[in-house]
């Protein structure tokens, strides 16, 4: 990966990202792996010398690194004041070989005696608001598969993100607006069928000889459907079942639902294989 710094960001951030320390340890992939795009990992390992990367593009990932690791100390603190009584498991990484022979790791955050597993996220309000993101779902059931296959068991699963864009003038002023920037969102514990489903169709899908194109939720697509009524103004939406449910809300009159040309936001400005992609260079050469 070759890393720039476009901006002058200090040096210290620079070592500081240079040396993050992440290592999923002997496997094939991680759970957090399991759940990207299979395009976007066999990308990375194929331009892996050729990335560029800038270092203000990750400073993100270095404050969620930097509370991962305050908590993690704090967890440990609190489980050695319990001595012997405490059963929590702190940041330990977990591994277990699927049935295909993959083999998977991944890092629970805490693990309770009574099984509540929480996952710490750095992330922002407006993530915070909307609904639950399918792949946080996927990820936290996934480390629940993992937990199983090591004769434990997670029983609820809670997602603790950390508001790093949180105001308290909004919090004042908005409502519906987060009180605090810790913001703690339930997450549906599936059964133990469906977890191994969709273990075994994410293990299908990454080991495939043919690499899967990435689908317009992987791709963050934007604006793809517009609802058109009789009179008044149209209003676009990121999904079929957001039109649908707004359409819900607005019995006022008759509505068309439009299929329209996504923005891919992911695509545009967060992936950081774009520029190898050929599904995306393909896309923008028929648009030019």
């Amino acid at each position: 990966m070759i890393l720039t710094n476009e901006h002058g960001i200090p040096e210290v951030f620079v070592r500081a990202i240079q040396n993050d320390a992440y290592d999923m340890g002997e496997a094939d992939f991680s759970v957090t792996g399991l759940v990207q795009p299979p395009q976007i990992t066999r990308l990375r390992e194929k331009h892996a010398d050729d990335i560029s990367i800038d270092v203000s593009d990750r400073i993100y990932m270095l404050l969620g690194t930097g509370v991962h690791n305050v908590l993690e100390r704090v967890n440990r603190l609190l489980a050695e004041e319990q001595g012997m009584n405490s059963s929590d498991i702190a940041e330990e990484r977990f591994f277990a070989t699927h049935h295909s022979g993959t083999k998977i790791s991944g890092a629970i955050d805490l693990l309770k005696g009574d099984g509540s597993m929480t996952d710490y996220k750095v992330s922002t309000i407006y993530t915070a608001r909307k609904p639950l993101k399918l792949d946080w779902e996927a990820q936290l059931n996934m480390y629940a598969w993992l937990l199983r296959q090591n004769d434990l068991e997670a029983t609820k699963l809670t997602i603790v993100v950390v508001c790093r864009d949180w105001t308290k003038g909004k919090a004042i002023r908005e409502a519906g607006y987060p009180n605090s920037p810790i913001v703690s969102m339930s997450v549906p514990l599936w059964s133990e069928e469906r977890q191994d489903r969709y273990v075994d169709s994410r293990v299908a899908i990454h080991t495939a000889e043919d690499t899967a194109p990435c689908t317009n939720e992987e791709r963050w697509a934007q604006g793809g459907y517009k609802a058109v009524p009789g009179k008044g103004r149209s209003k676009k939406f990121d999904s079929l079942s957001e039109a649908a449910a707004w359409i819900n809300r607005h019995k006022t009159g008759g509505f068309t639902v439009l299929d329209e040309q996504p923005k891919f936001r992911r695509c545009e400005s967060y992936c950081e294989v774009s520029d190898f992609c050929p599904q995306w260079k393909g896309e923008k050469g028929n648009a030019s």
